[in-house]
Formats: C-alpha cells, structure tokens, sequence
C-alpha cells in the first residue's frame, strides 16, 4: 500500500510540475507575442524622413507617438486657435479620439492641403499652445455634431504658428509627443519592455518607464533599422524598416533538464 502511494504521489508531482512549466511556457510566449504586437501597432504609423524618429539604438527607440486624432471644425479668423468636434455624438463615437489627453507642449500635426493638386499635401508642424478647452462651437451645420448640445462640447485648441489659408475646415489633425520604448530591468529584478515619454513643459519632462509586455531575457529585444535596399540604415530619415527580435525563455520542467527558449521577429514597415 505504502509502495502504491507513493507510486501515486510520485505521479502527482511529475504532473503538477509539467502544469506549472507549461504555464511559465505559455506566459512567456504571451509576452513576446505582446511585445512584438505592440512595438508593430506603434511604429508602424511612423514616417522617418519626417522627423517621426528621434533616436534608434539595438535596445532603444525613441520616435513621435501618436497619442490623439481628429478634424477641424472651425478655424479663428486669426488662424490661431480651432475648434475640434466633441469625443462623442449621439450616434456613436466622435471623430476626436485621444489615447492620452494632449496638453500644451504636444505636437500637432494638421494636414495641410497646400495648392491645387496632391504634389504638396503634407502635415505642418505645430505646438499646442495650451491645454484643450471644453465649450467650443462645432455647429451642426459642419456635418460633425448633430443637435444644440453636441455643438457646444467641442474642444478648443490654441496653434502656434497659426495655420495658413491652405488648411481648410476638416482637415485631419493629429497629437504626437516623444515616446521611447526601451528593454529595461524593474525592482522586481526581471526585464521588461518599458515605454516613457517626454513633454518639455512639464516640471519632470520624462515620465518614469512603465511596463508594457513581459517580462523577458536579459537582452531579450534587439532593435535594428534597415533602410530600403535592406542594409543598415545611414540615418534615421533613410530608415524604411525596423526589425525586432524578441526572445523568452523559461525554466526546465524537470530537474536536470533543458530549458524552454524560443524567439520572435517582426518587420515593421515605415510609411517612407
């Protein structure tokens, strides 16, 4: 009897051991999975030969992060302030979407049309000259609010340098802020991939890194740019496709044994 409980306890053990190294497998997979779905999402939208990276090392990216998107409703006659459409309408969801409130400081992008034809279309560069206001007017008949009380819960955004004659009520807007996603080592003594990101007008202009996916081997995420004929790139405006490579491991099952180790790469295309 004794041999037989100990055969079952024996048994038990083994199982509850491959259990708990299937599970660190599956977590580990999880986070490389969600590192590489979350540097993709972000890095993709960015356009290098317009300033969209700042600085790009093997364990560190530093680039323009999209953090709000929306449309102009009115322009002042002055061209120096405008007013956005509400976050929401009664039919769903407004056209103003932001991810992080923007606030003085950010960088605003405005899709300015310029002359006739497509030849300069571009986004101008501007600076919020202070933090959006509530109350602004977006009257129904611009086709982005839809009765009395939606047309007095626009945002109001102040623009420097002004827009010029070329950027037309609902032309697309966009909030960007420099953002830095980095491979760094948390108190709990384990790396992660971390994301922080800068506003010269704050009193600290850098958050603290805040994990985002993880954690991961020491050294786990190597960033390296290519440009278009696939060889390191010379300069940041001439990077036309970021590699990652992620890499996790896990401990082995069973004493003695070899550890899990596996590995991801994703390609991330720019908008160049």
């Amino acid at each position: 009897a004794c041999a037989i409980a100990a055969a079952v306890m024996d048994s038990v053990i083994r199982q509850q051991r491959s259990f708990a190294a299937g599970a660190r497998i599956s977590a580990a997979r999880a986070a490389m999975l969600q590192a590489a779905d979350i540097l993709s999402a972000d890095l993709r939208p960015l356009t290098p030969r317009d300033g969209d990276l700042y600085a790009a090392a093997t364990d560190h990216v530093e680039f323009r992060m999209l953090t709000g998107a929306s449309v102009l409703c009115t322009i002042s006659a002055a061209r120096d302030s405008a007013v956005l459409p509400p976050t929401r309408v009664a039919s769903a969801l407004g056209v103003t979407s932001w991810l992080s409130p923007p606030a003085r400081g950010d960088t605003v992008l405005v899709f300015d049309e310029g002359g006739p034809g497509p030849a300069d279309d571009h986004w101008a560069r501007h600076v919020l000259a202070g933090d959006p206001a509530p109350g602004g007017l977006c009257p129904p008949a611009s086709g982005l609010t839809m009765n009395a009380a939606e047309s007095i819960a626009g945002w109001r955004i102040a623009l420097s340098p002004p827009v010029l004659n070329t950027v037309h009520p609902g032309a697309p807007v966009r909030f960007v802020r420099r953002a830095r996603f980095e491979l760094y080592r948390a108190s709990d003594a384990k790396w992660y991939l971390g994301v922080l990101d800068c506003l010269s007008t704050r009193s600290a202009p850098c958050t603290t890194v805040q994990p985002v996916a993880g954690p991961s081997d020491p050294g786990g995420i190597r960033f390296d740019y290519l440009d278009s004929t696939g060889a390191p790139a010379a300069s940041m405006a001439a990077v036309a496709l970021v590699t990652v490579g992620i890499r996790a491991s896990a401990p082995a099952a069973a004493p003695g044994g070899a550890p899990w180790r596996d590995s991801v790469r994703a390609d991330v295309a720019m908008r160049n």
